[in-house]
């Protein structure tokens, strides 16, 4: 069984688009043709495709293709526990304390919210990183010079995987950035580390950076699906409450919260806030500040005509308090342990009981949402592989002048000799869309049902021909030979750069990670 999460199409044509492409040797496919309604949609260009690739990649291992897309999901939280782990421990943790915050936070209420109610693929990924990130922030402000890296390989991540989060996440560690420079010391060496480390960031990012930015500089395009934040951000009692019941649900009664375990972590953090550290008391403050402002008690509307307003939804917020509230609760279970006598069964079997209760807390949220007839997909999804090619959102990476053409683009309508003809036989493949109708293969002048972009070629009997902007927004070929007519996306020399960059930055990565380690042992 699939779960009909709200972006659920939209995703697995992004991740069975990617497979095709794959299975022909294009890694990066800029123009999505097999899906999207065949429209040629420049989606790989607008959306990061670099780290959701992996789903593709583990769907060739499985025979059914659902299966396939759940073990990418599943392949996805082993890393975020991984990752969870690993800077715990570098923040000092136990290595109990450490599993505990781990679990907790790749068990989270709002990561299954992003991976099923929602199935936001985009977030969902872009969270695997979020400690990474967070991490290297701390490392900067906190003197650990050394470890600077982890701000830029986290951050580099976040983009590769989601925009609007890498934006959202951008301004709150600006935030925090800002007060810790206002009330610490040594703010030029603080910013030396966090400039080196934003220089970092664009560059290993650039595969993803160049072609985008070589788009938007191109021509206009609109918001993609302007909200009214305000309108739409959830109560705070709303939120309480479904955390309380963990619900991972939305609906007129419900909200998406942080969960049941966040909720208990708030509690327990202000009894025992004065012995908590000072960065688990830091992070709950950040979390709890943030938990609040993702509700409708922040008056967004004062920030709906700014760049915010791209966000969409508040509730997106709750990334940020979902992870500093599971290194808060690792604090916790180390006060726990540290205040009974050092028995190490005791100490196990209080391990193993927290372990067991917080994932009956999400075993329980996920068999709720079972339940919803709502959130079942079959038999609108199966498990045969097969792309739904629906349309919805196309508006978002169309340009705006063509966009009033969008539904033209979508029924396949061509004009030829200045008639409207609807295009019957259209020939998908990896990164290219060939138009192989009679009317077309006749035609010297056809104004095509695609939009026009930076890089879009066409090409009839192997040779390239002329392409303007049409009146529509569209392509407008002409040849006087005869034949199909190909599009193709062509790589620009900008393409080549960003992935060239990327690559050496990632190397470098890799290099500095190792010599870390290598320096680590030999001072060990």
């Amino acid at each position: 069984m699939i779960f009909n999460g709200d972006d659920a199409w939209y995703q697995i044509d992004r991740i069975f688009e990617i497979k095709r492409n794959l299975a022909h040797g294009v890694f990066m496919p800029f123009m999505y043709t097999f899906t999207f309604g065949q429209i040629a949609f420049p989606l790989g260009i607008f959306y990061p495709q670099i780290t959701i690739s992996v789903i593709s990649v583990i769907t060739f291992f499985f025979k059914n293709a659902v299966t396939g897309v759940y073990a990418g999901i599943a392949f996805f939280t082993l890393i975020t526990l991984i990752i969870t782990y690993y800077t715990l421990r570098k923040l000092g943790k136990s290595s109990s304390s450490a599993y505990v915050g781990a679990i907790l936070y790749a068990f989270a209420t709002y990561r299954t919210v992003d991976a099923f109610s929602r199935f936001a693929m985009g977030e969902y990924l872009a969270m695997t990183f979020l400690p990474l990130c967070f991490y290297g922030l701390y490392a900067i402000l906190s003197g650990k010079n050394k470890d600077w890296p982890y701000l830029a390989i986290g951050f580099s991540f976040i983009l590769l995987s989601h925009v609007l989060t890498a934006f959202i996440i951008a301004i709150v560690l600006c935030i925090i950035l800002i007060f810790n420079l206002i009330l610490q010391d040594d703010r030029i060496r603080k910013f030396q580390y966090l400039m080196t480390a934003g220089v970092a960031t664009i560059c290993s990012s650039a595969i993803f950076l160049f072609p985008f930015i070589e788009q938007r500089l191109f021509q206009a395009y609109n918001i993609p699906t302007p909200t009214n934040l305000a309108k739409n951000a959830q109560t705070f009692s709303g939120m309480v409450t479904s955390a309380l019941e963990n619900s991972v649900q939305k609906n007129l009664v419900a909200s998406y919260s942080v969960g049941l375990t966040s909720i208990i972590i708030i509690i327990l953090g202000a009894i025992f806030f004065k012995n908590l550290k000072s960065f688990e008391k830091l992070s709950y403050i950040i979390a709890t500040v943030v938990f609040i402002f993702s509700s409708a008690l922040f008056p967004w509307s004062l920030l709906q005509s700014t760049p915010v307003m791209v966000i969409q939804y508040t509730f997106r917020l709750l990334a940020i308090p979902t992870l500093l509230y599971a290194v808060v609760g690792a604090g916790l279970f180390d006060l726990f342990l540290n205040s009974y006598d050092k028995i190490s069964r005791r100490n196990f079997v209080v391990f193993i009981m927290v372990l067991i209760g917080i994932l009956s807390c999400w075993y329980s949220s996920m068999q709720k949402l079972a339940t919803e007839s709502q959130y079942v997909a079959a038999p609108a999804m199966t498990n045969d592989g097969n792309i739904s090619n629906g349309t919805m959102y196309t508006d978002q990476y169309t340009p705006k002048h063509a966009t009033k053409f969008l539904n033209d683009f979508i029924k396949h309508v061509a004009i030829i000799d200045n008639k409207k003809v609807t295009l019957k036989k259209i020939k998908p493949s990896a990164n290219q869309l060939a138009f192989t109708d009679k009317k077309v293969k006749n035609a010297e002048k056809i104004d095509l049902p695609v939009a026009y972009y930076k890089n879009y070629v066409a090409y009839r009997n192997g040779k390239r021909i002329q392409v303007k902007k049409s009146t529509r927004g569209s392509m407008l070929v002409e040849s006087k030979g005869k034949g199909a007519i190909t599009i193709r996306y062509k790589y620009s020399v900008i393409d080549f750069l960003g992935a060239i960059l990327s690559v050496l930055t990632w190397v470098g990565f890799v290099v500095w990670f190792v010599r870390a380690k290598i320096r680590k042992n030999v001072i060990d």
